[in-house]
């Protein structure tokens, strides 16, 4: 297959590239490489067994680019890649690609799939497959739209003074002054979605007439899939690896869900910082009109920020590694070592919730723990403004959807509602919640040992207890002789489950709510110990 690298300034030609290799080398467009160097420092993202280890050892010749066209025109079976215009073109008789495609390069000799190789081409990249020759020589279809955010003005300077302007505006104004939006977070709520409205929709001229808003969208799709691939990679036994930050344009570079998410955050920190700020100065009654409040609220909120990107985002990792994962377009896994970053993902679990279910995910019982910000609460004001769809059309319409989803579901609940209480006149309810839904004593699938149905079970009796104020002391002990039983090996199991089943009979003597629970659960420990 002939293979054709137009770079910046120099052009490459390789005749020996079978159709694996060919096949990766689109898939380094996935990182939108400015040039052939920033595509191939990604290799390691994408190399998998069926291709070799390192770039240098792609064989590749730089070739005046008159000879290397004149190449492909000799024959149907070609592959060019464009970095100056940002273009891929196949031969009419290349295996067809797609911009958003999968593939298994390696196939074992059980027939199981491995090798996971993804295909996500940027949104400004063009693709024409299996074409003449000519085709070459023809100008992009498109205009290269390439979202281009400039950082320094969403989370810089420009963003503090903005937000202090408008917060000093708003404290001086009588609606502020008449009410008590200095005392009442709620009643400020309002003035919030103002400020931080206006800010993303107000057209700047440092930004050529764009509004903060619009840097914000245009690539999320793409970024996210990106990551969820690099995942996938990982959990067939690649090593995580980071896309590189040392390429043109990486200040530059398109907005991810995450990084948009952590900066709706953001400024709802601030701001709210700010009223805060402005309510404890009520005690100089001129502060309003004096100047230099406004460079001290600058400042305050310049270290707000800081600090906010530094400390642990709701128990987990801080934001700014969080920005940083989805810059650098990795998924975030709990102790996952990334290649090329110094930080991994914390573990988010806390634990000491009293849930023998999330105490079997803090034990690894499920794999490593992936989380990701789905950016829910970005449209639970009902504000465009604010939401992840980039154009009004996309987001009225999700409206509309959800409105549809909502009645239809509406109607459902009542069905099942009323099923419910004939079916519960008539039958009674024996167990209720958990229980109820227990048809089968078969293991739930991944978890042979039946651990984990059981878990579900009795993480309703530990509900049990904490609403009847039960002691802490109750619930820890049930807890630790549940994982003893789990943990155990064989020569501890019996005496694991008799300390277990002990356990639930005091249950029995001082809680009679429990009494058939426990007893159950008494039952499927000597089921389990048969089995």
């Amino acid at each position: 297959m002939i293979t054709v690298i137009l770079d910046l300034e120099e052009c490459l030609l390789s005749s020996a590239l079978d159709i694996d290799t060919a096949t990766t080398i689109i898939a380094l467009v996935s990182e939108d490489p400015c040039s052939w160097e920033e595509a191939i420092a990604n290799w390691a993202r994408y190399q998998s067994p069926a291709v070799c280890e390192y770039p240098s050892s792609l064989p590749f010749e730089i070739v005046e680019e008159q000879a290397a066209l004149d190449a492909i025109r000799q024959t149907e079976d070609w592959i060019l890649l464009d970095f100056r215009a940002k273009r891929i073109l196949t031969g009419s008789t290349v295996m067809q690609i797609g911009r958003d495609q999968s593939f298994a390069m390696v196939v074992d000799d059980s027939g199981d799939q491995h090798g996971p190789l993804s295909v996500h081409l940027p949104p400004w990249w063009e693709i024409h497959e299996n074409v003449d020759a000519i085709a070459i020589d023809e100008p992009r279809q498109t205009s290269i739209n390439r979202p281009h955010v400039n950082r320094d003005i969403l989370f810089g300077e420009p963003l503090l003074d903005y937000l202090t302007l408008r917060i000093f505006s708003a404290v001086r104004s009588e609606t502020w002054l008449n009410g008590d939006a200095d005392t009442n977070v709620r009643t400020r709520y309002d003035f919030t979605i103002s400020v931080h409205r206006d800010w993303l929709m107000t057209p700047r001229e440092d930004l050529g007439g764009r509004m903060p808003r619009q840097l914000l969208h245009g690539a999320h799709s793409w970024i996210d899939r990106v990551v969820w691939s690099q995942r996938v990679r990982f959990e067939d036994g690649a090593p995580m690896v980071a896309a590189s930050d040392d390429v043109a344009g990486y200040e530059t570079a398109p907005m991810g869900s995450e990084e948009m998410v952590v900066y709706f955050d953001l400024c709802r920190e601030l701001i709210e910082a700010g009223w805060s700020w402005c309510s404890g100065e009520q005690t100089q009654p001129a502060w309003k009109q004096e100047p230099e409040f406004q460079s001290a609220l600058v400042d305050f909120l310049r270290e707000t920020k800081d600090e906010w990107m530094r400390e642990p985002f709701e128990g987990g990792s801080p934001p700014s590694f969080i920005v940083e994962c989805s810059r650098r377009r990795v998924p975030r896994g709990a102790g996952v070592p990334i290649v090329g970053m110094t930080q991994q993902q914390s573990e988010q679990h806390v634990v000491d919730c009293d849930c023998p279910i999330c105490e079997m995910m803090a034990d690894g019982m499920f794999g490593i723990g992936f989380t990701s910000l789905d950016g829910h609460h970005l449209d639970l004001d009902g504000e465009f403004a604010f939401s992840m769809y980039e154009t009004r059309e996309e987001w009225q319409e999700m409206l509309q959807e959800y409105e549809d989803f909502s009645a239809s579901m509406e109607r459902k609940r009542s069905i099942a509602q009323a099923a419910e209480e004939a079916q519960a006149e008539t039958q009674g309810d024996e167990f209720g919640s958990v229980w109820s839904g227990v048809g089968s004593d078969e293991p739930i699938p991944g978890d042979s040992s039946g651990h984990l149905g059981f878990a579900f079970l009795l993480a309703e009796v530990v509900s049990i207890l904490k609403n009847n104020d039960a002691p802490k002391s109750t619930i820890r002990e049930l807890n630790e002789s549940f994982t003893a039983y789990r943990t155990s090996d064989s020569s501890e199991l019996l005496e694991a489950a008799r300390r277990l089943k002990n356990v639930l009979q005091a249950l029995n003597d001082q809680h009679p709510e429990l009494i058939s629970k426990a007893a159950d659960l008494q039952s499927r420990i000597d089921e389990q110990l048969r089995k």
